[in-house]
């Protein structure tokens, strides 16, 4: 298992600079979201794709982590914002503390690589989403960079769509928001 990241570093999660690297509203665009739909963010830090999906629906938004400080950071954030349909959940990837079949759309970005059990984890994202919804992964290329994880705790594309496929999912769409990601996004 990949360490997690450290909560004293989270204005990093909120930098500009990751704007860049991760447009939010494209990513929610690309998985489906849109003002009806109800969204689980998987591993949500402090909201940086949570925060965006509850402003633009009306449908609740649940932000999952498994660091209680991350959830203390969204819901301070929500809170001033004045967004009253965040739910935190406290829990992790492999093991989702939600209902099956709860949301419409499912993120889990930069996350997978820290989970110890990868099967378990892609088995609950399938479980918390409904069918006929969606299911985006977003994760580090499997390459040396100048941040992010070590290369050896990457999750090379060709091996996360391999493990895609025990879901029985419709692989829909691959995309490379930036040079050292990739997204993934399967249909239920």
């Amino acid at each position: 298992m990949g360490h997690r990241f450290n909560p004293a570093h989270l204005e990093r999660l909120l930098s500009p600079e990751r704007q860049k690297m991760l447009p939010t509203e494209q990513i929610l665009d690309r998985i489906g979201h849109t003002q009806e739909t109800s969204f689980a963010d998987v591993g949500v830090g402090p909201g940086y794709f949570a925060l965006p999906a509850a402003k633009r629906s009306q449908a609740t938004v649940y932000g999952v982590d498994v660091q209680p400080e991350m959830l203390i950071a969204l819901k301070e954030r929500a809170a001033q914002l004045e967004l009253h349909n965040v739910k935190t959940v406290l829990g992790s990837a492999d093991e989702i503390p939600l209902d099956a079949g709860l949301v419409d759309c499912t993120l889990c970005a930069l996350v997978l690589h820290e989970v110890e059990r990868l099967p378990n984890a892609l088995a609950e994202l399938k479980r918390i989403t409904k069918a006929g919804g969606r299911i985006g992964i977003i994760e580090w290329e499997k390459k040396p960079t100048s941040y992010g994880p070590p290369v050896s705790e990457r999750l090379a594309k060709e091996d996360l769509l391999e493990q895609l496929q025990t879901l029985h999912a419709v692989h829909i769409d691959e995309w490379e928001p930036n040079e050292d990601q990739y997204m993934l996004i399967v249909q239920l």
